[in-house]
């Protein structure tokens, strides 16, 4: 006889699976796209996060510069790995209040980073003109789409083979290592865009662990949200 799974078990589950994750982000990577079109036009490789930086160099080194096709490139490949995660687990159907549930959950840890992270410093934002104040929101969910995207599902799920595949290392060992090398690493390349300072840096660090912890723990969608949530946070203070 098959177990019963309980409902709270059966949400966690299901929740943390990559194509539930990739219906959570497309909206936002759809909304963020056509910001981007909209409102950098003029500066489509300047004003980035760290991660579409490496994302989207990527693209210019295949020769792909223009921001519409880079752009229908990133939803595209959302779409279709959205479409093959579901194909490869074969659940039966979509639960809408999944979504719903994944959102306040993302709500409630996005606040609970952003609580923590106001320990060590705040981040210094002059942001006077309307116009500076939508860009950032944008370019806030931008962050919280490609960062989680290239340090916690691609630079953790990295060093977790590398750890445990190459090097043997058990699972409760190489996972917090992993974390800790992405949250590192995360930390280190936001210095080629700002002036170093301790606070800022041991910030990000801590950031990074927090982030790389719920991205583990939860999946990629909740650990992009809670990322996003964060950003407009730290956006609502600074105003």
């Amino acid at each position: 006889m098959a177990r019963k799974v309980s409902p709270l078990r059966q949400y966690l589950n299901s929740s943390k699976s990559l194509h539930y994750s990739l219906i959570l982000t497309l909206p936002a990577v759809a909304i963020y796209e056509i910001g981007i079109l909209i409102l950098f036009k003029d500066s489509f490789f300047e004003l980035r996060n760290t991660g579409e930086i490496l994302l989207r160099s990527f693209f210019e080194s295949l020769g792909l510069t223009n921001p519409l096709v880079v752009s229908s490139l990133l939803l595209a490949l959302f779409i279709a790995v959205m479409v093959r995660g579901y194909k490869i687990e074969k659940n039966p159907g979509i639960h809408a209040n999944y979504i719903i549930y994944m959102l306040l959950e993302s709500m409630l840890w996005g606040s609970i980073i952003f609580i923590s992270l106001q320990l060590f410093t705040q981040l210094p934002l002059q942001l006077v003109t309307m116009e500076e104040k939508i860009s950032n929101i944008n370019l806030a969910v931008g962050a919280g789409i490609f960062e989680e995207l290239i340090f916690r599902l691609v630079l953790i799920g990295s060093f977790l083979i590398l750890l445990e595949r190459g090097l043997t290392i058990r699972s409760r060992v190489a996972v917090p290592i992993a974390v800790l090398l992405s949250a590192l690493v995360f930390a280190a390349f936001h210095l080629f865009m700002e002036t170093y300072s301790f606070p800022v840096f041991s910030q990000r660090v801590f950031g990074g662990l927090l982030l790389g912890s719920l991205f583990y723990a939860r999946g990629y969608g909740i650990s992009v949200y809670a990322h996003i949530i964060y950003n407009i946070l730290i956006l609502a203070y600074s105003w």
